[in-house]
């Protein structure tokens, strides 16, 4: 099947609008799934796209395919280790996107990630590059921007 390529939206407050969207969505269904509230890591697919890169400060993880992103050596070993620390919540304290063109943005983000008695597991930031694919727009770079 030949991928077809997405229409391009021209109107910048649309772009932020869709991307704000994808944003809600894809916290939804991560905060889901390291609860233990749902088991299709591939659900995760709607939200990354391979190649996929995530940069911390002592680590840059490439995940060259799908099945690196869902597995545990990718996100989904993320997802085991929220689990393991009870997370029940995550929200976004900051959210700012800037728009490069049609294909692309930028969106600096703060997460507060908070656990079943309600206390603050963790805050950090990362900026996300998001691009549109054929499969619509899509997290293909990460950088946690924590200190």
């Amino acid at each position: 099947m030949i991928a077809t390529e997405p229409a391009y939206i021209s109107d910048e407050s649309k772009i932020v609008s869709t991307i704000r969207e994808m944003f809600d969505r894809y916290c939804a269904t991560f905060v889901d799934l390291a609860a233990g509230k749902r088991s299709d890591v591939e659900a995760l697919l709607n939200f990354y796209g391979a190649p996929l890169r995530f940069i911390g400060p002592t680590f840059h993880m490439v995940m060259r395919d799908n099945a690196a992103i869902t597995g545990r050596d990718g996100i989904g070993g993320e997802l085991e280790r929220l689990h393991a620390a009870h997370l029940v919540g995550s929200t976004l304290d900051k959210f700012e996107p800037r728009v490069l063109n049609q294909r692309a943005a930028l969106v600096d983000t703060t997460w507060l990630r908070r656990g079943a008695d309600g206390n603050l597991i963790a805050r950090y930031g990362v900026v996300y590059l998001v691009t549109l694919t054929p499969e619509g727009w899509r997290i293909t770079s990460a950088v946690n921007t924590s200190e």
